[in-house]
């Protein structure tokens, strides 16, 4: 599957290595978290960050709705960009916690009555890889290459 993304040219149509991470005020997936209205003030929108110079490129600017689509299945995902210089150029990065839509589209009806989250935002592991390590067999569900544009 690695060798058919590199023939294909994957890197020049997603040109940006995604990497995520845990945001400190949020746990796990966020099901707890999200949940809760006092933890769920501090970060109410799914996001993703994005070098400036990145974003000039894109025409994209701080708070503005994106599509980050990711090298395979087809995946995207809808969500705010957070245009800063805390990450290198070539780079996104985006949390984990995040569930709720899927593909732009607000999956709150799909929940139990009364039981769907404060904070709703796209899952990153929509847009993460199949990849692995080749030598040792291990996965990596952490990075992957990604193409950013304005929604």
């Amino acid at each position: 599957m690695q060798k058919t993304a590199v023939d294909k040219g994957a890197a020049r149509q997603f040109p940006l290595i995604l990497t995520s991470g845990r945001l400190v005020d949020y746990e796990g997936g966020g099901e707890e978290t999200r949940s809760n209205k006092w933890l769920a003030e501090l970060k109410q929108e799914m996001f993703v960050e994005i070098n400036p110079a990145d974003a000039a490129e894109r025409g994209i600017n701080d708070g503005s709705w994106v599509w980050v689509t990711g090298a395979e299945s087809n995946s995207k995902a809808r969500m705010k960009a957070l245009v800063t210089e805390r990450i290198g150029k070539g780079v996104a990065w985006m949390p984990y916690h995040f569930a709720g839509w899927f593909q732009g589209v607000d999956q709150r009806s799909k929940y139990p009555k009364g039981a769907d989250p404060i904070v709703l935002g796209e899952s990153v592991n929509t847009l993460t890889t199949y990849g692995y390590d080749p030598a040792t067999g291990m996965q990596e569900p952490k990075a992957t290459l990604c193409q950013i544009r304005a929604a």
